[in-house]
C-alpha cells in the first residue's frame, strides 16, 4: 500500500511550479532564487528517495509510513507557496497592465514588494529546512536515492486535454462562447482552412473556452471531425500532424515521414469537414507556421477550422487568417469570479450567510482573473471547512 502510494505521488508537479517560477523575468522573485533553485534540488532528491521507496515491500514499517506522510505535507505546504507566488505575479502585471498601482503602499502590506520577497523567502528556506530534516531521517530508515534511467530531456509537461474534470464548470464567458459557436457553424469560409485565435495573458481561462467549444452539441454536429492537440514548445510541424493522425488512427500514428504522415491524413479526413485545437501555441516563426498551414490545407473538405490559444498577440497576428476571427479574452467580472469561488467551495451552490461575505470579498480580490479565484478558492476552502 505504502509503495502504491509513493508512486502516485504528485512531485512532478510541484518541480514544474519551481522551474517555472524560479524562471520568471519578474523582479518580485529577486532574493529568494538561491532558496527556490535549493527547493527544486531538494525536491528532485525526494523523487530519487521516492523511486527507491516503490521498489520496497509494501508491508514497511511505521517510521516508513510516516516519513512518506511527512513528504506529503510538506510538498502540500511548498505547492500552496509557489501558488501564492503566482497568485501575486498575476496581480501585480494585473495592477500594471490597468494603471491601478497605488502611489502610496503601506511598507508592510503585501503589495510592498520587499515585504513580499521577505516572506516568501522564509516561507521557502523553512520548508528546505524540513526537507533536509527528512533527508536526514531517509537514511536512518534504510532508503536512499535511485537515480532515473537516463533518457533524453522532455520539456516541462504542460499537456492539456478536451475534456472537463468531473467537478469543473465554465462561468463567465457564456456571450462569448455563443458567439464563436455561432461564427464557426455559420462559416461561408471560401478558403480551404480558417484559424480562429483565442489571446488573452496566463489565467483568463483560454484552454477552458476552448474546451467548452470543442465540447458543444452544436460543434459535434456541425463538424465531422474534432481533434484536439496540446502543442506548447517546441513547435514541430511533424510531430503535430503525428499527433493529429494519433487522434484519428491510433494504430498507424509512428510515421515518421511527413509524405506518409499526409497521406494517411489525407485518407482518414477525405471530404471531411474538421475543427482541430491547437492549444498553447507560443511559436512566432512565421515560415514554420506557415509550413504547418500548408500542410493541413491539404487535408478535409473546405469550411475547416483550426483554433488556437495563445498568450502572444504575436502568434495571433502570425496564425489568423481573418483579423475578424481572433478572440481576445479579458477580465471576469467579479460576480463571475464569485461564481467560480462558491461553486468550487460549496458544490450545493449554499454558502453560510459569513462565509458569503467572506467570499465576495476575496472574489473581488481576484482582479478578474479565472485562475486567481481557483487559487484563492484552495485556500479559503480550507479555511471554510475549518470554521465549520
Amino acid at each position: 500500500m505504502a509503495a502504491e502510494f509513493v508512486l502516485t505521488f504528485a512531485a512532478e508537479g510541484i518541480l514544474t511550479k519551481v522551474a517555472a517560477v524560479a524562471t520568471e523575468q519578474f523582479s518580485l522573485a529577486w532574493g529568494f532564487k538561491g532558496e527556490l533553485a535549493r527547493l527544486g534540488d531538494s525536491l528532485s532528491l525526494m523523487q530519487n528517495i521516492l523511486r527507491d521507496a516503490a521498489e520496497q515491500p509494501t508491508d514497511r514499517d511505521h517510521a516508513f509510513k510516516d516519513w512518506v506522510k511527512k513528504l506529503k505535507d510538506i510538498a502540500q505546504d511548498a505547492d500552496d507557496v509557489l501558488d501564492e507566488f503566482q497568485y501575486e505575479v498575476l496581480r501585480r502585471k494585473l495592477e500594471l497592465q490597468n494603471h491601478m498601482k497605488k502611489k502610496v503602499l503601506n511598507f508592510f502590506s503585501i503589495s510592498n514588494p520587499i515585504a513580499f520577497r521577505l516572506k516568501m523567502a522564509r516561507k521557502i528556506k523553512n520548508i528546505n529546512q524540513l526537507l533536509a530534516e527528512l533527508e536526514s531521517r531517509a537514511t536512518l530508515i534504510g532508503l536512499v536515492a535511485k537515480q532515473k534511467d537516463a533518457t533524453p530531456q522532455a520539456m516541462v509537461n504542460r499537456e492539456t486535454v478536451s475534456s472537463f474534470d468531473t467537478d469543473e464548470k465554465f462561468f463567465g464567458r457564456e456571450e462569448l462562447l455563443s458567439d464563436i459557436v455561432k461564427t464557426l457553424i455559420n462559416s461561408n469560409n471560401q478558403e480551404n482552412l480558417s484559424v480562429m485565435p483565442i489571446v488573452g495573458m496566463p489565467g483568463l481561462g483560454k484552454t477552458t473556452l476552448a474546451k467548452k467549444v470543442f465540447n458543444e452539441p452544436d460543434i459535434d454536429k456541425s463538424f465531422d471531425k474534432r481533434i484536439w492537440v496540446c502543442v506548447s514548445d517546441p513547435f514541430d510541424v511533424n510531430s503535430i500532424l503525428r499527433r493529429i493522425l494519433e487522434v484519428l488512427n491510433p494504430t498507424i500514428a509512428r510515421i515518421e515521414s511527413q509524405e506518409a504522415l499526409l497521406k494517411n491524413l489525407q485518407e482518414a479526413l477525405a471530404r471531411k469537414r474538421y475543427i482541430l485545437v491547437l492549444d498553447d501555441v507560443w511559436n512566432e516563426d512565421r515560415i514554420i507556421w506557415i509550413n504547418l498551414m500548408n500542410c493541413l490545407s491539404k487535408l478535409g473538405s473546405r469550411e475547416s477550422t483550426v483554433i488556437v490559444t495563445t498568450r502572444s498577440a504575436n502568434v495571433a497576428s502570425i496564425t489568423e487568417t481573418n483579423p475578424n476571427l481572433r478572440r481576445t479574452l479579458g477580465l471576469l467580472q467579479e460576480d463571475e469570479c464569485w461564481s467560480i469561488l462558491k461553486n468550487r467551495a460549496f458544490h450545493d451552490d449554499n454558502a453560510r450567510a459569513d462565509l458569503e461575505i467572506i467570499g465576495k470579498q476575496i472574489a473581488k480580490k481576484c482582479a478578474g482573473v479565472p485562475l486567481v479565484a481557483k487559487i484563492r478558492e484552495m485556500r479559503w476552502s480550507k479555511w471554510s471547512k475549518w470554521s465549520n
